[in-house]
């Protein structure tokens, strides 16, 4: 448990480059907080987290929310992060066959 977690922590402080802030807001769960950038950074940052932890013997579901206008409530970005981890997840468990 806490040897996943340190080693994870590990990848996304490294793909984040000192750039945004990272928050363990739950057992297993993390937030990015990623201002004043582009989409394309927040999907380069997800591809970065998902290339460091390849090359551990973890894996993990990223999700991401985006607002253009910033006008999106926490709990909106939040729960919009969450489905689309759990739609990564899910494509993840097919092509590796993994019947839940």
């Amino acid at each position: 448990g806490d040897e996943a977690l340190t080693t994870l922590a590990g990848c996304f402080i490294e793909a984040a480059k000192h750039k945004y802030r990272i928050y363990r807001v739950g057992g297993d769960e993390f937030v990015i907080v990623c201002r004043k950038c582009k989409e394309q950074d927040v999907q380069a940052l997800a591809s970065r987290i998902h290339e460091n932890v390849a090359n551990t013997k973890y894996s993990c579901s990223v999700g991401y929310c985006y607002s253009k206008t910033g006008s999106s409530s926490i709990d909106e970005m939040l729960t919009a992060s969450d489905e689309n981890m759990y739609a990564e997840k899910m494509r993840y468990y097919k092509e590796k066959g993994i019947t839940r």
